[in-house]
């Protein structure tokens, strides 16, 4: 998608935010301004106040939320954010060099978000690695109230808990199992709130619909998806400290959906970290010879997650339910999966859904170091076994793996962060097909977000 509209946006960023020097916005952070961020002569004045030319001024700041510009009464604003991560990739024990050891950018990211008269935020997201541009979010959102919000365009559907965070603070350098069958983004409209504080939140839209795992911008039948949402935190507002930090929460989809031999609607399985394909249907171009989506296609998805201190666990499975059809012959397919992520802070920093917070940034003059977090993972996927041998390949494909995962993880500070995992993924073996020998992957990454 390398059109000339995500240029047009990239310029914008470069002309808004590359103009100069910054200067902190008040109000903004509590944390200290470095002076070389700071615009000569750009001190509050004691005189400005309602009505002076310096309190109507467009305020602009830099910090740890990335680059802002917003009006002086807050009802206009602009926000630039992104990042960027650097892998490498490696497959101890591959024998006969079956997948390559590899440097990956594996992420190049802009985000520009905004609010328009006060009450209207929008945002585009958009991905360059790969030698592309990828649109991956465009919404507007409207706040009519904290319980009422109303959101159109293309972002993430309200279904997977690991998805739904974001992509730069998961504690793994891939996300599990679940994902892979939860939808990702896709275009429609949801209704979303919370009430009573962070009590209660929900989400529940109309989308387009899109494979598991997959995401989607444009949609070739009437057909929709109907996907929501019901998260509770039942300890927020009081009660045991220790459990302040809990929430459950159940989510999914309803939708139909009929593929064709060029768009299938299903997913082909890979391993997380290794990204190795070990499930994928029958697909020979022709009708008779490829496995499409034909029918009925359902997601339930309860999840969870505590957090207390330095200590976290996340936990979530998921169930899709897929009519199929090859040629003349029809079936549901069942796939399950889910994951227990557990993670020690052990620098004693404090560890949310939303990451990890460094409370002393690298600065070896002072003699702080950042934070240091431990994790480990266990997942399990399993497809269909009635899907083998006519509608995926035992030569090729297996039914199920189980995922380990340890993880070491090193914030310097909020917007420098190294990964180091190893994984260890294990396959059942297809019937009427052979065996496939364990994959074994170290993955480093450098990461750089604000």
């Amino acid at each position: 998608m390398a059109g000339s509209r995500p240029h047009r946006v990239t310029a914008i960023f470069f002309l808004v935010f590359g103009s100069g020097a910054i200067a902190p916005a008040a109000g903004q952070s509590t944390r200290p301004t470095p002076d070389s961020l700071r615009v000569a002569g750009s001190e509050p004045r004691a005189e400005a106040g309602p009505g002076t030319a310096e309190a109507a001024a467009p305020v602009v700041s830099a910090g740890e939320e990335g680059f802002a510009l917003r009006s002086a009464d807050g009802a206009f604003s602009l926000r630039f954010q992104g990042g960027a991560q650097y892998d490498a990739r490696f497959f101890p024990g591959d024998r006969g060099d079956a997948v390559a050891d590899a440097f990956d950018l594996r992420r190049v990211r802009a985000d520009l978000r905004g609010t328009v008269y006060r009450d209207f935020d929008f945002r585009v997201n958009l991905d360059y690695a790969g030698n592309r541009v990828d649109v991956l979010d465009a919404y507007l959102d409207a706040r009519f109230a904290p319980a009422l919000q109303l959101r159109v365009g293309k972002f993430k559907e309200p279904v997977g808990l690991e998805r739904l965070q974001s992509v730069f603070i998961l504690t793994f350098a891939e996300r599990g199992f679940p994902t892979a069958l939860a939808p990702n983004r896709d275009v429609g409209a949801q209704l979303h709130g919370s009430v009573g504080g962070n009590l209660i939140a929900y989400a529940v839209g109309v989308f387009n619909g899109v494979p598991d795992g997959g995401s989607g911008d444009q949609d070739e039948s009437d057909s929709k998806d109907l996907s929501g949402r019901v998260f509770v935190h039942p300890f927020a507002r009081g009660g045991i400290e220790a459990l302040k930090g809990l929430g459950v929460g159940v989510a999914g989809t309803l939708g139909k959906h009929r593929g064709s031999p060029a768009a299938t609607g299903l997913p082909t399985l890979r391993t997380t970290l290794g990204r190795s394909t070990f499930l994928r249907y029958n697909a020979d171009g022709t009708t008779g010879g490829t496995v499409v989506a034909d029918g009925r296609r359902t997601r339930i998805s309860p999840q969870g997650y505590w957090y207390w201190r330095n200590l976290g666990l996340l936990g979530e499975y998921i169930r899709t339910r897929t009519e199929v059809r090859r040629g003349d012959v029809a079936t549901e397919l069942t796939h399950t999966a889910w994951q227990i992520v557990g993670s020690w802070v052990v620098t004693g920093d404090p560890v949310s859904y939303r990451g990890v917070a460094p409370t002393r940034p690298f600065d070896p003059r002072r003699g702080t170091w950042g934070a240091l977090e431990l994790a480990f993972r266990i997942q399990r996927l399993e497809g269909d076994a009635v899907a083998f041998p006519l509608l995926a390949d035992p030569a090729q494909s297996r039914p199920a793996a189980d995922g380990f995962t340890i993880g070491l993880n090193w914030y310097l500070n909020r917007a420098v962060r190294f990964l180091l995992d190893y994984e260890r993924t294990r396959f059942d073996g297809a019937p009427g097909g052979g065996t496939r020998s364990a994959e074994n992957v170290l993955l480093s990454r450098f990461q750089v977000a604000f």
